[in-house]
Protein backbone atom coordinates (compact mmCIF):
# COMPACT_ATOMS: atom_id res chain seq x y z
CA UNK A 1 0.00 0.00 0.00
CA UNK A 2 1.69 3.18 -1.18
CA UNK A 3 0.97 6.81 -0.62
CA UNK A 4 0.79 9.24 -3.52
CA UNK A 5 3.37 11.82 -2.50
CA UNK A 6 1.90 14.31 -4.94
CA UNK A 7 -1.21 14.50 -2.74
CA UNK A 8 0.86 15.87 0.13
CA UNK A 9 1.58 19.52 0.73
CA UNK A 10 5.00 21.00 -0.11
CA UNK A 11 6.31 20.80 3.48
CA UNK A 12 5.22 17.18 3.87
CA UNK A 13 6.72 16.24 0.48
CA UNK A 14 10.01 17.87 1.50
CA UNK A 15 9.98 15.91 4.74
CA UNK A 16 9.31 12.62 2.91
CA UNK A 17 12.09 13.26 0.38
CA UNK A 18 14.48 14.14 3.20
CA UNK A 19 13.70 10.87 5.03
CA UNK A 20 14.12 8.86 1.81
CA UNK A 21 17.48 10.54 1.15
CA UNK A 22 18.61 9.75 4.71
CA UNK A 23 17.64 6.09 4.23
CA UNK A 24 19.54 5.95 0.93
CA UNK A 25 22.60 7.52 2.59
CA UNK A 26 22.49 4.95 5.42
CA UNK A 27 22.21 2.12 2.89
CA UNK A 28 25.20 3.47 0.97
CA UNK A 29 27.23 3.81 4.20
CA UNK A 30 26.37 0.22 5.10
CA UNK A 31 27.35 -0.97 1.62
CA UNK A 32 30.70 0.83 1.80
CA UNK A 33 31.34 -0.52 5.30
CA UNK A 34 30.74 -4.06 4.03
CA UNK A 35 33.12 -3.49 1.12
CA UNK A 36 35.82 -2.11 3.39
CA UNK A 37 35.32 -4.83 5.97
CA UNK A 38 38.34 -6.92 6.76
CA UNK A 39 38.36 -10.13 4.77
CA UNK A 40 38.84 -13.54 6.40
CA UNK A 41 42.48 -13.18 5.29
CA UNK A 42 42.95 -10.00 7.34
CA UNK A 43 43.02 -7.77 4.25
CA UNK A 44 41.15 -4.50 3.71
CA UNK A 45 39.59 -3.95 0.30
CA UNK A 46 38.26 -0.60 -0.89
CA UNK A 47 35.87 -2.08 -3.44
CA UNK A 48 34.13 -5.22 -4.55
CA UNK A 49 36.36 -5.19 -7.65
CA UNK A 50 39.47 -5.40 -5.49
CA UNK A 51 38.00 -8.24 -3.45
CA UNK A 52 37.01 -10.18 -6.58
CA UNK A 53 40.42 -9.65 -8.17
CA UNK A 54 42.23 -10.83 -5.03
CA UNK A 55 40.20 -13.98 -4.51
CA UNK A 56 39.95 -14.78 -8.23
CA UNK A 57 43.37 -13.85 -9.59
CA UNK A 58 45.80 -13.39 -6.70
CA UNK A 59 44.98 -15.77 -3.87
CA UNK A 60 45.01 -18.98 -5.98
CA UNK A 61 48.46 -18.06 -7.35
CA UNK A 62 49.73 -17.20 -3.87
CA UNK A 63 48.63 -20.68 -2.84
CA UNK A 64 50.40 -22.31 -5.79
CA UNK A 65 53.57 -20.24 -5.35
CA UNK A 66 53.32 -18.50 -8.73
CA UNK A 67 52.91 -15.21 -6.85
CA UNK A 68 55.32 -14.91 -3.92
CA UNK A 69 54.19 -11.58 -2.44
CA UNK A 70 51.17 -9.31 -2.58
CA UNK A 71 51.16 -5.76 -1.19
CA UNK A 72 47.85 -3.92 -1.00
CA UNK A 73 47.64 -0.13 -1.27
CA UNK A 74 51.37 0.58 -1.23
CA UNK A 75 51.92 4.34 -1.59
CA UNK A 76 54.55 5.73 -3.95
CA UNK A 77 55.70 9.34 -3.62
CA UNK A 78 55.61 10.98 -7.06
CA UNK A 79 56.45 14.58 -6.15
CA UNK A 80 57.62 16.09 -2.85
CA UNK A 81 55.62 18.90 -1.29
CA UNK A 82 57.15 22.27 -2.06
CA UNK A 83 56.48 25.96 -2.44
CA UNK A 84 56.88 28.20 -5.45
CA UNK A 85 56.29 31.97 -5.53
CA UNK A 86 54.32 31.76 -2.29
CA UNK A 87 52.13 28.93 -3.60
CA UNK A 88 52.07 25.74 -1.56
CA UNK A 89 52.39 22.71 -3.80
CA UNK A 90 51.11 19.54 -2.18
CA UNK A 91 52.91 16.26 -2.57
CA UNK A 92 51.65 13.90 -5.23
CA UNK A 93 51.25 10.20 -4.48
CA UNK A 94 50.03 7.13 -6.30
CA UNK A 95 48.60 4.18 -4.39
CA UNK A 96 47.89 1.18 -6.64
CA UNK A 97 45.60 -1.53 -5.35
CA UNK A 98 48.10 -4.39 -5.70
CA UNK A 99 51.84 -4.78 -6.09
CA UNK A 100 52.46 -8.43 -6.95
CA UNK A 101 55.80 -10.22 -6.99
CA UNK A 102 55.80 -13.26 -9.25
CA UNK A 103 57.95 -16.37 -8.64
CA UNK A 104 60.39 -15.32 -11.39
CA UNK A 105 60.94 -11.96 -9.67
CA UNK A 106 58.73 -9.93 -12.02
CA UNK A 107 56.75 -7.12 -10.40
CA UNK A 108 53.21 -6.43 -11.53
CA UNK A 109 51.26 -3.38 -10.39
CA UNK A 110 47.47 -3.61 -10.63
CA UNK A 111 45.03 -0.73 -10.35
CA UNK A 112 41.30 -1.45 -10.28
CA UNK A 113 38.97 1.45 -10.99
CA UNK A 114 35.28 1.71 -11.64
CA UNK A 115 34.28 3.84 -14.62
CA UNK A 116 32.46 6.30 -12.34
CA UNK A 117 35.35 6.75 -9.90
CA UNK A 118 37.84 7.12 -12.74
CA UNK A 119 35.78 9.99 -14.16
CA UNK A 120 35.54 11.68 -10.75
CA UNK A 121 39.28 11.48 -10.07
CA UNK A 122 40.51 13.90 -12.70
CA UNK A 123 44.09 13.79 -11.41
CA UNK A 124 44.23 9.98 -11.66
CA UNK A 125 45.44 9.88 -15.27
CA UNK A 126 48.30 12.26 -14.46
CA UNK A 127 49.31 10.42 -11.28
CA UNK A 128 49.17 7.13 -13.20
CA UNK A 129 51.43 8.58 -15.90
CA UNK A 130 53.92 9.91 -13.34
CA UNK A 131 53.96 6.54 -11.58
CA UNK A 132 54.59 4.68 -14.82
CA UNK A 133 57.36 7.08 -15.91
CA UNK A 134 59.03 7.34 -12.49
CA UNK A 135 58.68 3.78 -11.14
CA UNK A 136 57.19 1.14 -13.44
CA UNK A 137 58.98 1.78 -16.74
CA UNK A 138 62.51 2.37 -15.33
CA UNK A 139 62.30 -0.78 -13.20
CA UNK A 140 60.66 -2.96 -15.84
CA UNK A 141 57.46 -3.48 -13.86
CA UNK A 142 54.23 -4.46 -15.58
CA UNK A 143 51.29 -2.13 -15.04
CA UNK A 144 47.74 -3.42 -15.43
CA UNK A 145 44.63 -1.28 -15.14
CA UNK A 146 41.25 -2.97 -14.75
CA UNK A 147 38.18 -0.83 -15.35
CA UNK A 148 34.99 -2.20 -13.78
CA UNK A 149 31.36 -1.19 -14.13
Amino acid sequence: MGIDINCLGPAARTQVFKKLAEQDARKEEDRLARLKAVSPHGLNFDSAGEREFYFGQVYPFLQSGEITACELHKTFLLLEASEYCGIKLHKAEFTPDFVLTHAGGEIEVVEIKSKAIRRLQGSYVYRRRLFIDKFARPQGWTFREIITE
